[in-house]
């Protein structure tokens, strides 16, 4: 029986079917494909074995073996490839050790390149700092080739010199022309010395002419190279210009040894230079002169003009001296107003000759600052040898005859002799007496006393100082008390007599025993004493003394030194109370003008006037001048040294008011003088 299908659904099965087929074909092509990569895979893994083990061995691992063991082709390409690996195994390890080698050959020799180069680098270095250190250096560095002669300076010795560094310089050549002609010998001999053995280094000083013919001073080290023999070689050193320390030296030489007012060698100079005489006169058997000049009165000047103007008097008094001295002569400034000539007497001229010219230089007045000042000198003159034969003592011996000089007076000149140095040696001993004379109780007062010469009663005492050394014995006033004065012992002296003195008043006085003062001298030096008012109110009043009982006296001499000072001081002293008496009256100034002005209340008239009073109507007169004008000016009148009968009554008839002398007592101890009042 027949079906009508329609055409959709026939076209649709048909779809379907095709659609299973073709599905079908994809499976089978796609298990194909698989069995093929398989079978593909399978075949080919030998080569890719083979191409792997070929990298490795391109990369460098020649470890790398092939393990195809099988019959084929890939079999024996397998063993080929082993085979080729092994040789090449062998190839590489000789060539790994060649390899090592050459690279431990490059790096020595890079090693002794880069030493090379460090080397090169220090060398070139160490010249540079060469070069800056020549440059740079004060010092000159020489080197001299004793051999051949050859001398090389660096640059600094042709910038000190001035000379050309294309000159030539040999040994002739600096000896002759370049080298100071007074300071070759003493070169060539501290360098043969060295050359010799004797010194360890060549040390020299010297100056050298530079190119412009200017000399400069050089300090020149060094030491010699020697060969086995110990034969000098080569030498090699610095040189310094030490011109400028040099000047210095010179400069403060010249301010050891010369006096800066005046720039005359001072004394420094003159004992190095008396020194080197008198070793001349004991190799020759001359002699010389030595003259001390000391300005008389030169301190009046400081104190009246003041010391600038002084000292302007000093530099011209110097310009003087070197004009006067011969050139063989020297003149110094030993001290302040001191000056020395050495006057080497090589012709035997007589001394006295040149000491009356040279005190005539100071004839003739100084016009200093529009005044005239008119100078006189002592001038006192040792001989050498036969005066001394060392400096020291050959200066004090004419310092000795200078003040000898002085005692003649102004102007004066005076030889050494041995009796000065026998004086001198006594003055000396006194003032070691002085010393250690209130330690030792070597001092003693004796009290002279003074008689009212009306009612011939004691009316007071002076006291006086008495020395008695243990070793010299008793020592005249007359002669201790200027060398206490002189020494400035006379000060401590001088507190002692004052408070002995007032101490023995006061207990005279607390034992009933009457007079009317206690005299003590004083000395302008004293006087002159800072704290002489404050010594003299403080002694008063330790030893219970009244003023009005104590009696200063002081001479004329003493009371002109610095008058206007001392007048002050008195003033002072009378104003506690205090008498002053003026000793000695007559024989110094004796001048209305300043007696007038100090304030004494008694005049003592010296003992001089009262030796010719009984014969010669000369003295009468005088004293009764004297007399009548002391009572004008309400002085007392006290007449000293009166021995006769006859003065007394000559004194008595011109008024005198009092009197003491060996006619009434000689000075007296402390117990006899209190026996004398009881």
């Amino acid at each position: 029986m027949a079906s009508i299908v329609e055409s959709h659904e026939l076209t649709s099965k048909a779809n379907d079917i095709g659609y299973y087929i073709v599905a079908i074909i994809l499976c089978i092509l796609v298990v194909a494909i698989i069995i093929a990569d398989f079978a593909s895979y399978k075949i080919s893994k030998p080569l890719r074995d083979l191409t792997y083990l070929m990298v490795e061995a391109g990369n460098g691992n020649l470890a790398v073996r092939a393990k195809i063991n099988t019959k084929d082709e890939f079999g024996q390409l397998s063993s080929s490839f082993n085979s080729m690996i092994n040789k090449l195994s062998i190839s590489y390890d000789e060539l790994t050790a060649v390899h090592e080698e050459l690279v431990a050959t490059d790096e020595e020799l890079r090693a002794q390149y880069d030493e090379l180069q460090s080397n090169e680098e220090a060398l070139r270095n160490s010249e540079e700092r060469y070069r800056l250190a020549l440059a740079g250096a004060n010092d000159v560095i020489w080197e001299w080739n004793l051999e051949t002669g050859d001398f090389f300076a660096s640059e600094k010795w042709y910038d000190i010199t001035g000379y050309s560094s294309s000159g030539i310089f040999t040994y002739e050549k600096i000896i002759n022309e370049i080298i100071h002609p007074e300071d070759v010998s003493s070169f060539v001999l501290r360098l043969q010395n060295h050359l010799e053995g004797k010194d360890n280094f060549f040390k020299a000083e010297f100056r050298i002419r530079m190119k412009n013919s200017n000399y400069i001073w050089i300090y020149c080290r060094g030491k010699a190279l020697r060969d086995k023999n110990g034969k000098s070689i080569k030498m090699a050193g610095s040189m310094t210009d030490i011109s400028e320390r040099k000047k210095t030296e010179e400069k403060m030489q010249h301010m050891a040894y010369y006096d800066s007012l005046t720039d005359l060698p001072n004394r420094a100079l003159l004992m190095k230079t008396l020194e080197s005489e008198l070793a001349k006169a004991s190799v020759s058997s001359s002699q010389g002169a030595l003259f001390f000049i000391d300005i008389d009165s030169f301190k009046n000047i400081n104190d009246t003009l003041g010391h600038n103007y002084g000292d302007l008097v000093l530099i011209e008094l110097s310009d003087r001296l070197k004009n006067f001295i011969k050139h063989k002569d020297s003149v110094f400034r030993f001290s302040g107003d001191e000056f020395i000539i050495l006057h080497p007497l090589l012709n035997k001229e007589d001394p006295v000759d040149y000491a009356e010219h040279l005190l005539q230089i100071f004839s003739n007045p100084l016009q200093i600052q529009e005044k005239l000042i008119h100078i006189t000198a002592s001038v006192g003159i040792a001989l050498y040898p036969k005066h001394g034969t060392e400096a020291s003592i050959l200066l004090k011996n004419a310092d000795t005859a200078m003040y000898k000089a002085k005692e003649r007076g102004k102007s004066m000149y005076s030889f050494y002799s041995d009796e000065m140095y026998l004086e001198l040696q006594r003055k000396t001993s006194i003032e070691a007496v002085l010393r250690r004379a209130i330690e030792y109780n070597e001092l003693s007062l004796f009290y002279q006393p003074q008689y009212d010469i009306k009612t011939g009663l004691i009316c007071g005492f002076e006291a006086l100082l008495r020395l008695n050394g243990k070793e010299l014995g008793f020592i005249s006033p007359a002669e201790f008390i200027p060398i206490a004065e002189e020494s400035g012992h006379i000060v401590e002296l001088g507190r002692w007599v004052l408070k002995t003195a007032c101490t023995k008043a006061s207990q005279w006085r607390n034992k009933g025993l009457d007079f009317v003062c206690m005299g003590v001298n004083i000395s302008s030096i004293q006087v002159k004493q800072p704290g002489f008012i404050s010594m003299v109110r403080d002694i008063l009043a330790e030893t219970g003394m009244a003023p009005q009982d104590l009696e200063l006296e002081i001479t004329e001499t003493a009371l002109m030194k610095s008058l206007d000072t001392n007048i002050e001081v008195l003033n002072e002293l009378r104003s506690l109370g205090i008498r002053i008496a003026l000793d000695d009256f007559g024989t110094g100034y004796s001048s209305l003008n300043y007696l007038m002005k100090i304030p004494i209340t008694t005049l003592k008239v010296d003992k001089s006037f009262i030796d010719n009073l009984c014969c010669s109507n000369t003295e009468k007169s005088i004293i009764d001048s004297i007399i009548q004008m002391a009572h004008h000016m309400n002085l007392k009148v006290v007449a000293e040294g009166v021995e006769t009968s006859v003065q007394l009554e000559v004194l008595k008839s011109k008024c005198c008011d009092k009197v003491q002398g060996y006619l009434f007592s000689k000075p007296l101890s402390e117990e006899d003088a209190e026996k004398l009042m009881r």
